[in-house]
């Protein structure tokens, strides 16, 4: 005979299960959208926009967006070389040459941005978001994110196993 408290705790279980699956689901189909709009995330790894863009923030950058309708004021992601990407704000404009500097620098960037090394211009942020995207990126957040997700189909198995039994 099953004490009520077992089927409370299996009820319990199957929530947190499916609302686990769900939220992957969920981020998933975020992702591809992201993508389809060619709108793609990038880790803010320095403090040179705070207080605006704090370290360990996600930006997410336009790719679709035109050198030519940048003003002032606005937060744009350029190549500043292979691999290395920066996120600062544009403070003026001069002959299609963007001069950006981080909000908590003193100085501006030394080069301009030009069509070259324009990415494209920060949509939107997130702070925080970015130290969780870095860890599942790492060997270890991987292993642990495949580990939760074959825990998940176990899980699931046993309590769907359990509700045919009754």
């Amino acid at each position: 005979m099953k004490k009520h408290g077992d089927n409370t705790i299996r009820k319990a279980l199957r929530f947190a299960v499916n609302s686990i699956i769900i939220l992957f689901i969920a981020a998933a189909v975020v992702i591809v959208i992201l993508l389809l709009f060619r709108v793609h995330v990038y880790i803010v790894k320095t403090g040179s926009m705070e207080p605006e863009i704090k370290t360990g923030s996600i930006c997410f950058v336009d790719h679709k967006a035109d050198l030519s309708d940048i003003k002032c004021g606005d937060v744009i992601t350029f190549r500043v070389s292979e691999g290395t990407a920066v996120t600062h704000r544009v403070v003026r404009i001069q002959d299609d040459r963007l001069y950006t500097k981080g909000d908590a620098n003193n100085v501006e960037d030394e080069d301009a941005v030009t069509s070259e090394n324009f990415i494209g211009k920060c949509v939107f942020d997130i702070p925080g978001l970015g130290k969780i995207v870095r860890f599942i990126r790492s060997p270890y957040g991987i292993l642990a994110t495949l580990m939760l997700i074959i825990l998940l189909i176990t899980a699931d198995h046993i309590l769907e196993k359990d509700i045919k039994d009754e």
